[in-house]
């Protein structure tokens, strides 16, 4: 006899969606009454639970959040600050090729619901994802929160050469990925039944992740002489966020917001200064270099929009990106 057993995974891989919920002022007990999990699943997250209860609580997160980009906010979230399931396992990883080979043996402990598979045919590398079974539920948010993830541990170990256009992913729904993460030119849809994440082969032995130009996945755990630094760094790490603001930095500070602004003002700055700041720098020196277009500049410094990064960057410098850009021509 078969077996038909749904496929079960950790309730460990829910935890950081179900904190993300709760930091957000989401009532968790009783988002896990509706979708019928135990609460015990909060203090013993090896318990396995069917994949579907999964699917169907992170959509109900990003329902009750307002949220469509929810999964791929909390992966990156994951990955930029090595927490949670599978991530932990992933900043000690030198190059790209080694911290793939790390990832698919630590997914494969969370449960039984996928197949993961990696090829290289010496011009580009490709991660395939494979549900065993056709999902009963959508599985677009846990495929968000996925691509994020490995995205963002593999853009700091590529460093300056990342460039988004020499990326593709196939996703299940595009619109529940994010500009900030990959632009719809590198996103193709596909079915519910897997993900798809390909790159240059030359990434597999990169390893920038250590060196001047790109803060390491762990940059977390890094001391700094004055909290002036550490939210320098973190914004700076997470500019590219549209919603980046001094809650989401406070949190990561470990302070009250109101906490954060007042020692920050005791060292003559602010967070708004600051994170303008970060984007300034940023922004001027892309222009500088020329390898990216306006928008793909304004996405990476957290603006949805084109026209208001050029309005920003008219304040900065008192020309816009096209006229500075034509000056290196």
């Amino acid at each position: 006899m078969s077996d038909r057993s749904p496929p079960l995974v950790r309730a460990a891989l829910l935890m950081p969606l179900i904190r993300h919920f709760e930091d957000r002022g989401g009532d968790v007990d009783l988002l896990l009454d509706d979708m019928q999990i135990t609460s015990a699943i909060r203090t013993g997250s090896d318990r396995l639970i069917p994949v579907k209860a999964i699917y169907e609580t992170m959509d109900e997160i990003a329902t009750r959040l307002g949220d469509p980009f929810v999964g791929a906010t909390v992966g990156r979230t994951m990955a930029r600050n090595a927490m949670g399931p599978v991530t932990k396992d992933l900043a000690s990883e030198q190059t790209v090729g080694n911290l793939l080979d790390r990832f698919l043996i630590s997914v494969g402990s969370y449960g039984n619901s996928t197949n993961y598979r990696l090829e290289n045919d010496g011009q580009n590398a490709t991660l395939k994802m494979t549900r065993k079974v056709e999902p009963d539920a959508n599985p677009a948010q846990p495929d968000a929160l996925t691509l994020a993830l490995l995205i963002e541990q593999i853009r700091p170990r590529v460093g300056q050469e990342w460039n988004p256009k020499d990326v593709l992913a196939v996703v299940a729904d595009e619109t529940v990925v994010p500009e900030w993460l990959l632009p719809r030119s590198s996103l193709i849809a596909g079915s519910q039944m897997g993900l798809t994440l390909r790159f240059p082969s030359r990434w597999m032995v990169m390893n920038q992740a250590n060196s001047h130009s790109a803060s390491p996945p762990a940059e977390a755990n890094k001391e700094y002489d004055t909290l002036k630094e550490a939210v320098q760094s973190f914004c700076n790490e997470n500019m590219s966020d549209p919603k980046l603001d001094i809650t989401t930095t406070a949190r990561a500070c470990r302070l009250h917001p109101k906490a954060l602004s007042r020692k920050l003002s005791s060292e003559g700055t602010s967070f708004k200064v600051i994170l303008d700041e970060q984007r300034r720098q940023y922004a001027t020196t892309a222009i500088g270099e020329g390898k990216m277009t306006v928008t793909e500049i304004a996405l990476r410094t957290g603006f949805t929009h084109a026209s208001n990064f050029t309005r920003a960057y008219r304040r900065w410098t008192g020309e816009t990106p096209l006229e500075a850009m034509a000056k290196q021509a």
